[in-house]
Order: structure tokens, then sequence, then C-alpha cells
């Protein structure tokens, strides 16, 4: 049987992006039905695959001319490969993904991971003189697009009513945890010899390294056996500076990655050798108050106890499992915080396995299959 030729394409990710290629990539190679291409910029993390093929763009700094000719690339990857189904990753290449269905007759999907528009007005990774004008482009670009495309995936749930020109019967595919094969929660006992922090995945100060920090510091400074374990890439320059600096003199603070992608694998080990781990997202302008962060998915599908900010959200996601300590790293007891850590009974009640992949991945093959129809 001839399979369906699919790509999914980026140039903000990776290839072996944890959505791209461990959840859509893996789920769909799984089946039989599809030939797989993932376009994304460099990793050396990457591993051969029978049914997945990976297509480099090469590397290049987030804030560079090299990114403004990554679409380039990434047409003539499709050129090459000639995918019947293509699933466009990030609003930078929607442009040639159009261009590439008028020539060539292809389904197009749009896979929408974040609020663009807000994250260029709202966030420092733009000069904040040339942020309205990109903003509106990708505003632009989003509107003009939506004849063409023939389906649209949305990230969070949120983005339902954030984003106006996403048709109604755009599908919810979160990015719930895809745990690895054969693995359990792990068991965490709080009476050895440290406790260990996490702050995993992103890492800025938006994300909230430098709140973690802090409180670490001050939990640190009530018992010498507390420690904290930042793992994750830091794109930021600045941020990544700061970080160094922050932590140059803390022994008890040790930075897996920051200058490097850090493979999700060594993600998953590290947050089941932890205690407990962070999640500080700031709200920044809205753009965070209602969205499931990947990180309660991997926190909470692992029954990892979470220090976590006092979201509205989060917290009645946390308490179907009595899974976090919401507190405001601004004001709070680290008497009680410490000793809600000791003593807290975490895990106790609900099914965590609605963090889980799992949950998802039925309604990627529908949507799939609705586009061979």
């Amino acid at each position: 049987m001839q399979k369906t030729k699919v790509v999914i394409a980026s140039v903000l990710k990776p290839i072996d992006d944890t959505r791209m290629y461990e959840k859509f990539g893996l789920s769909m190679a799984k089946t039989s039905k599809y030939d797989v291409n993932i376009i994304g910029f460099a990793s050396k993390n990457v591993k051969a695959h029978d049914s997945i093929t990976f297509h480099s763009l090469g590397s290049f700094p987030r804030m560079s001319w090299t990114r403004l000719f990554a679409p380039f690339k990434v047409f003539r990857a499709l050129l090459k490969v000639k995918p019947q189904i293509l699933i466009s990753n990030t609003h930078e290449i929607l442009i040639v993904t159009i261009l590439y269905r008028i020539l060539f007759g292809a389904k197009i999907v749009y896979d929408i991971r974040e609020n663009y528009v807000k994250n260029i007005l709202y966030t420092d990774v733009f000069p904040r003189p040339v942020r309205p004008f990109l903003a509106g482009w990708v505003r632009l670009k989003e509107w003009m697009s939506r004849p063409f495309f023939n389906a649209y995936i949305l990230a969070e749930q949120v983005y339902q009513h954030q984003l106006p020109f996403v048709p109604a019967k755009a599908v919810v595919i979160e990015n719930k945890y895809k745990p690895v094969t054969g693995s359990k929660p792990a068991e965490r006992p709080l009476h050895r010899e440290t406790i260990d922090l996490i702050y995993s995945g992103t890492i800025s100060g938006g994300n909230g390294v430098f709140e973690a920090i802090d409180i670490a510091e001050s939990l640190h400074e009530l018992d010498n056996s507390v420690r904290l374990k930042i793992v994750g890439y830091c794109a930021l320059k600045p941020d990544l500076l700061k970080l160094q600096n922050t932590i140059q003199e803390k022994d008890f603070i040790e930075l897996l990655g920051g200058d490097y992608l850090v493979p999700h694998t060594t993600i998953v080990e590290e947050i089941a050798r932890a205690d407990f781990g962070f999640v500080l997202k700031k709200p920044n302008k809205g753009i965070n108050d209602d969205k499931l962060l990947t990180r309660l998915f991997e926190y909470t599908s692992n029954h990892l106890p979470i220090i976590m900010l006092n979201n509205p959200t989060w917290i009645s996601f946390c308490d179907n499992f009595n899974a976090a300590i919401p507190i405001d790293p601004e004001q709070y007891d680290v008497r009680e915080l410490y000793d809600k850590m000791k003593s807290g009974h975490f895990y106790d009640r609900g099914d965590t396995s609605i963090s889980d992949w799992q949950t998802e991945e039925p309604k990627l093959f529908s949507l799939i299959t609705s586009l061979q129809a």
C-alpha cells in the first residue's frame, strides 16, 4: 500500500521538537499509513526512524537575517518531498505553504502553537519600536491565508476565543505528555538526603526562572539539603547572561542546557528524579492566564508535586489530583511553603492519565483521515 506523504514544518522549532516529532510524527508513523517528513532547524539529538525523514534547515540565531530566508529553504524541501498533506507549525511559512498548495494541490493545515501577535507585542524577543509592525504583518497573513487552509489545529483551547481568524471547526489538540513506553510515575519519598527542585523547559525571565531561583534560595537557607536543577534552552542572550551570573556563586543550583538544546528524553529523566517542579510563568498582559502549559501536563503525568504561581486556571486543573502548592512569588511565607512540601500528601485523588497524549492522538488521526476523504 502506498503511504500518504505528510510534512510537518517549522522554522522556530528543531527537527526533533516534541510536538512535531514525538507526538504528531511518531503517532502517524506507527500506523504505517504515512510517509512522515519533518522540517525544522538542526538538532544534534536526532535519532533515525524508519518511517520519518528529517529535513534540517541548518542552524541560525533566533534574531538573524538567516531566519528571514528560512521559509525559502522550507519551500525547497517541499518541492523535493512533494507532500499530499502539509502541516504548518508557524506563521513564518504561511505564504510558502499556500504557494505550495496552489501549485500542487496539497491539503494544508495550520497548527497554531502560540498567540504569535500577543507574543510579539508583549515579550522582549523583538525591539519595542518594531513590535506593532511585526504583529500587524503576522495577523494580516493569518487573516489573508484563512481561505486557503483546509483545517486548523489549536494547541490551546483558549485560542478559540483569543484568535478572531480561527474558524469554529478548528480542532484543539493539546500539548499533553507522551510517556516513555512502559514508564510509570516515579515514587518520590520526601525523606532523602536532598530535596531536589526542577525548573524545566524554555528558560526565560518571562517563564519565571529567576523567581524559581529566589524561592529555591530561600528554601536552601532554611534547609541546606534543598537543590535546584534548571534544565532547558534559553534563546534570549540577556536572560542567559543574567542567569549565568545569578547562579555563579550558588553551588546548590545546577544548569543543564542554557546555551544548547537539551533532549526531551533528558528533561523527562530529570523530572523523574525531582521532588518538586516549578511552574511560575508570568501572566504577561493576560497571554498566559487561561493556558494549560505543557509543563503542567508533564509534571502531573509524572506525579511530580508542583510549586506553582497562583493562577486560577492552573489551580483548578491541579486540584483534580491535589498536585500543587500555589504561591505568590512576590509575597509568601517560606516556612509555610517548606512545611507543606515536607508534610503534604500529593496525587491522592483523580486520574492523571487525562494529562497524557493518548487523549489527543485520536483527534489527530480523525483530522488526517478527514483530509484524505
